[in-house]
């Protein structure tokens, strides 16, 4: 019998993935705007070296802290790793909304994304609290909250930038002249800040070592919301040794692995250029989009990359996980050749118009199709045997 999922507990764990989903896309809208206010670039067409800069600084500190968080985590638990990491994310947050300077812009991401490599620690947790019957169906809910970050924070990014603008009469004081930026980011501070304080509360630990020799519920084991995660048994088994690195990296996770690089790759830049393409003036090959409207474009586009989710289970039941894996991969190919297109459109038929919402539908579908690599990378690599 297939045990129930523990609902608070995953998700808890989903409200806790989008936070890194929020702070790293948040900025995205405005970034580039940001760059030219406090005079770091002069023209429109200098700020996308810069702006890649201070995005893959998150991404890059994430990198290298992954490794040792995940040490961390089977050493002090999976608890306090996710939970300091998304307070630190908070902290990381409210820094940049108040930089006046580049170098506190990368230096704010830096933490953010140190701290951040700690939501590792989630999809851990997340596998140790379901079986292997469940886990399609939990992971799939794992890259739809991450793309929930994505469509709360592009739209906040770009929507809450210079409120003195929009809304003058709550937002009139020096503050918030001097700091145009600091809303967005306080908005995602405060919800960094908040999933933190229910995580702790909630969360319960599901690292053995760290509860007292406990028995992780898997199939055939613990079920249901009523039933503790982690139940105490004595310790009977001899210790397993620990594998080492030649046995666990195998020839097939090597080459997922190299595989996945190369899709996450794909996917960051194409999610620091949007932005970057839509910001750029129309004469100079862009979209020529306002902040806000670039947070709309990529709130819908993360829309419609959850809309294309909710088929990935009865496809995956009818097709094999690494045959949609890889139509994930082969769709970014139309998804490149399809921006200079729209630029075409934008350039000869403007911003409006059906053949302009005709073009930006197939542009963010095809592009959604990308986003199955996720959930299916999951599955695949849970199904690799190391030994």
């Amino acid at each position: 019998m297939t045990p129930a999922i523990p609902k608070t507990q995953i998700f808890t764990l989903l409200a806790l993935q989008a936070v890194v989903a929020f702070s790293f896309e948040c900025i995205f809208p405005f970034v580039n705007q940001f760059l030219l206010d406090i005079g770091v670039v002069k023209n429109p067409e200098d700020a996308g070296f810069y702006s890649g800069v201070v995005e893959s600084a998150f991404a890059i500190s994430q990198l290298i802290t992954v490794f040792p968080a995940a040490w961390a985590s089977d050493i002090y638990g999976r608890k306090p790793v996710i939970i300091l990491g998304t307070l630190g994310v908070a902290l990381a947050m409210a820094i940049f909304g108040v930089s006046t300077t580049y170098w506190m812009m990368i230096l704010s991401r830096v933490l953010g994304g140190g701290v951040g490599a700690g939501n590792t620690a989630i999809r851990v947790m997340s596998g140790e609290m379901t079986g292997k019957a469940s886990q399609p169906r939990v992971f799939s809910w794992i890259v739809i909250s991450y793309r929930i970050g994505q469509i709360v924070g592009q739209p906040v990014g770009g929507l809450l930038s210079h409120p003195e603008r929009h809304w003058p009469k709550l937002f009139s004081s020096w503050f918030w002249h001097k700091y145009p930026y600091a809303l967005p980011c306080f908005v995602g501070s405060a919800y960094a800040l908040l999933c933190s304080i229910v995580g702790q509360l909630v969360l319960k630990e599901t690292l053995r070592s760290r509860s007292k020799g406990a028995k992780i519920a898997r199939d055939g084991g613990l079920s249901g919301e009523a039933s503790p995660l982690l139940e105490d048994t004595p310790i009977s088994s001899p210790k397993k040794l620990r594998p080492t690195i030649r046995s666990v990296l195998t020839w097939p996770l090597f080459s997922l692995l190299v595989s996945n690089a190369i899709m996450v790759l794909l996917t960051e830049v194409f999610f620091a250029t949007y932005p970057l393409f839509a910001f750029t003036p129309i004469e100079l090959g862009g979209l020529g989009l306002s902040e806000a409207r670039i947070g709309i474009h990529m709130s819908v586009r993360s829309v419609v990359h959850i809309v294309i989710l909710f088929p990935f289970s009865r496809l995956q039941e009818r097709f094999s996980a690494m045959s949609l894996y890889r139509v994930s991969l082969i769709a970014w190919i139309p998804t490149i050749m399809l921006f200079p297109i729209l630029s075409f459109i934008a350039r000869n038929r403007g911003e409006d118009g059906v053949w302009w919402y005709l073009g930006l539908a197939v542009v963010f579908s095809v592009w959604a199709i990308t986003g199955w690599s996720w959930g299916q990378f999951l599955v695949i690599s849970k199904r690799i045997h190391f030994y």
